[in-house]
């Protein structure tokens, strides 16, 4: 069993091929090596949709300079809370 460092952390879920793609790159030029994965189960018999979400998935250990490197908006679990605030917001007013 490997160390938390060495499991795969999923930091991002691109909303489309492209922006999954300029996400490996700009980790790649840190010398993060980040794993693209589409989440459509039909992909692998390709049967792939014009619009897909990809995740992005990096070791344990480059989580935390991942997230920075591609900012953290882009973090799966960033925009809920985001949108909770902005629905109370609109309610109280």
């Amino acid at each position: 069993m490997g160390r938390p460092d060495d499991e795969l952390m999923l930091i991002a879920l691109a909303s489309n091929e492209l922006e999954a793609q300029i996400w490996r790159d700009a980790l790649a030029q840190e010398g993060i090596v980040p794993l693209i994965r589409s989440q459509n189960p039909l992909t692998t018999l390709g049967g792939g949709a014009l619009f897909e979400t990809f995740e992005v998935l990096v070791l344990g250990r480059d989580e935390k300079r991942a997230r920075w490197i591609i900012g953290e908006s882009a973090g799966p679990l960033e925009e809920e809370p985001v949108r909770e605030e902005a629905q109370e917001h609109a309610a109280a007013d």
